[in-house]
């Protein structure tokens, strides 16, 4: 007989963490559509050739491969699976193409629950196909800004950044064009692994000290965001001004869709790692808790679809709400609302010979919205009543035999006690004024 284990990084989900999770995606949801985002899904197994090369070598190595002769992989996120359906049915998807997509993805990293870090793990995108105009950036950052806002979250920061400005920055520190996208990969490492750690993995890489240090004076720069992108402009690299020309109009745009400019923070040093970033980069993070890494990460990606479509140049940005990071947060901040049950009411069973009332009374409850179940068994009614107590179901309704006979039921409140014998109808009425349906 095996024994029952879990995975290292994998989770099993119970009922009181499912209920508010489900309820946070439906919020994130309703945010998608309301944007105007059209839903898709992608297999969760995909071509090793779709998936290798898109990402950077470091996160390659992540991805999850089946032992099967066709090379197949598990989806490392939910961008480059929509890159490749943007491709296979490009002629039948008017642009600008707006979708959305809450999935699971896979990445053979070291889990870190204080960090809502996992291998198996939900995504929620939201991208915005075939457009360059930099409203679609400041759109996907309002929408990211405008989700955590709902969640409850009133400190975090948006933080901008741009590759052209990065890949600037890091030319004019002396590294040479070819080895930009390596600097980069580093760079994104600051967080995690500290100043010391990134100077570290760029002299193992074979870079010289001189220009890494050169690099971390540039992007440790520190002033408001207007003064910052304007000294910034004043470089003289062309790439750095196409960049700050950028993050200027995506600055102006979010004020126009009510994003704060208090609430966005340009970093230089903000690097993100994939290798398919082509422009404007963000994320959010909460200053309050550090090492809890970015609440949502995206940016643009104009030449990643083309990978699959013989160059074709095809403009997109989108984010990613993590999801799971996101309840992380959420735990660590009290957020969480308790839940155990959907269950609003149980209906008692008083004997088989009144099963029928019972039955009945709880469909009556479900067809008027309200969220009912029936206790299956005639036990001791304290059994019943503890069972509903384990679960904070709010009411029981008891319908014994001298009720029955009068059209009656007892209505009970768990939390105060309170208990009280009125008609069916009226209990069906209080109900519908306690839960507001």
């Amino acid at each position: 007989m095996s024994e029952a284990r879990l995975y290292r990084g994998m989770r099993d989900f119970l009922p009181n963490f499912m209920i508010p999770r489900e309820k946070i995606l439906e919020q994130i949801r309703n945010i998608f559509q309301r944007w105007g985002y059209v839903p898709i899904e992608t297999p969760a197994i995909e071509l090793l050739s779709t998936l290798l090369g898109k990402y950077g070598n470091d996160a390659d190595k992540l991805i999850y491969r089946l032992e099967h002769s066709d090379g197949l992989g598990l989806r490392y996120d939910l961008t480059v699976p929509l890159a490749r359906v943007i491709s296979l049915y490009k002629q039948d998807l008017p642009k600008p193409f707006r979708r959305y997509q809450i999935q699971p993805v896979w990445r053979a990293e070291r889990a870190q629950k204080q960090k809502g870090r996992f291998r198996e793990f939900i995504q929620c995108d939201v991208d915005i196909v075939g457009t360059s105009s930099p409203i679609a950036d400041a759109e996907i950052i309002a929408i990211s800004a405008e989700i955590l806002n709902s969640l409850g979250f009133s400190n975090f920061k948006i933080v901008l950044n741009h590759r052209k400005i990065l890949r600037g920055l890091v030319h004019l520190a002396g590294f040479d064009i070819e080895d930009e996208l390596s600097v980069l990969r580093s760079l994104d490492k600051w967080d995690k692994i500290g100043e010391d750690g990134v100077m570290k993995e760029l002299d193992t890489k074979g870079y010289s000290a001189a220009s890494s240090k050169k690099l971390f004076e540039l992007v440790s720069a520190e002033s408001g965001n207007w003064e910052m992108l304007a000294n910034f402009a004043k470089l003289g690299d062309e790439r750095i001004s196409e960049g700050v020309s950028n993050i200027q109009k995506i600055l102006e745009h979010l004020s126009s869709l009510g994003v704060g400019q208090d609430a966005v923070k340009f970093s230089p040093r903000m690097a993100r790692g994939l290798d398919y970033y082509t422009g404007a980069i963000f994320e959010a993070i909460l200053p309050e808790l550090p090492n809890m890494g970015s609440l949502t990460g995206g940016g643009r990606y104009d030449n990643l679809i083309g990978m699959f479509s013989k160059g074709e140049e095809i403009p997109a940005c989108g984010t990613t709400i993590g999801i799971d990071r996101i309840l992380a947060a959420m735990d660590e901040l009290n957020l969480i609302p308790e839940a155990h049950t959907n269950t609003k009411v149980m209906v008692a069973m008083f004997s088989d010979e009144l099963a029928t009332k019972s039955l009945t009374f709880a469909q009556r409850l479900r067809k008027i919205g309200i969220e009912a179940e029936v206790y299956p068994e005639p036990k001791k009614l304290a059994k019943q009543f503890a069972y509903a107590d384990k679960w904070k179901i709010p009411y029981v309704v008891i319908i014994g035999e001298d009720e029955a006979k009068q059209g009656l039921c007892v209505l009970k409140e768990l939390s105060s006690g309170q208990q009280r014998i009125v008609k069916t109808d009226d209990a069906m009425r209080i109900l519908l004024e306690v839960f507001g349906k």
